[in-house]
């Protein structure tokens, strides 16, 4: 494809933000004449929508350094409330008991009991980190490499939709916090495959949509902010 403007010749329409006119040359264009453009971008766009979402190396990145953020906030209330230290001591009284498995049952109702707040953390943090998705459709690892949360069609996505996705990518963790106040085994058991079945879901973006559980529900996908239609 060559750009009217510079004339350079590209390999595929992910370099060009209207049918005719490469991403560079758009960029330099005046606000007027992109406000001219703009209805024959926002179809070339919507046309061409699966071809510029974000890849999975990039949303892996994102989500690293998403979960290294969070790591080091657990870390740093984990070792204020000396719960990293009663872990330790918790599994050396377990094996002390070793024989005695009343005393185990006894020794382990009591660590989970008094470490209710503990085990809360991890989920709450991760529900409040998460939020700015669900108002901005961003994540600080998203917007850390310019990438951002939008319809399916590369359009701007309704604050429903970002909440409907915020909300089935933190299902987890809304049993995780039912589980910390409950401790109740069950809840334990489908927060256990309710977070597996999404952590795997995220394999799915290998594929040619693009797009995890969550997005596939909330009919979302992600994009680098300057190819979204409609974008501020």
């Amino acid at each position: 494809m060559i750009c009217e403007k510079c004339q350079n010749d590209y390999p595929s329409s992910y370099y060009f933000a209207t049918p005719t006119i490469c991403k560079v040359c758009f960029d330099s264009l005046t606000e007027e004449e992109k406000e001219r453009l703009a209805s024959s971008r926002n179809s070339f766009v919507s046309g061409n929508a699966i071809i510029l979402r974000v890849g999975f190396g990039k949303r892996l990145l994102a989500g690293l350094v998403d979960s290294l953020l969070l790591f080091v906030f657990i870390f740093l209330f984990y070792n204020s409330t000396g719960f990293l230290d009663a872990y330790t001591q918790f599994f050396q009284e377990l094996l002390e008991a070793s024989s005695d498995q009343v005393e185990q049952m006894h020794i382990q109702q009591e660590f989970f009991e008094t470490n209710r707040l503990n085990f809360l953390f991890p989920s709450l943090i991760s529900i409040i980190y998460f939020l700015s998705e669900a108002f901005f459709g961003v994540s600080l690892g998203k917007a850390l490499l310019g990438i951002k949360i939008a319809r399916a069609d590369a359009t701007s996505a309704s604050p429903a939709e970002l909440w409907i996705r915020y909300l089935i990518k933190n299902s987890a963790n809304l049993l995780g916090i039912l589980w910390a106040i409950s401790l109740s085994l069950v809840l334990s058991f489908f927060q256990t495959i309710l977070s597996f079945a999404i952590l795997i879901s995220f394999l799915l973006i290998l594929g040619q949509n693009r797009q995890n559980l969550q997005d596939m529900i909330a009919k979302t996908a992600v994009f680098h902010k300057e190819d979204i239609a409609n974008s501020k």
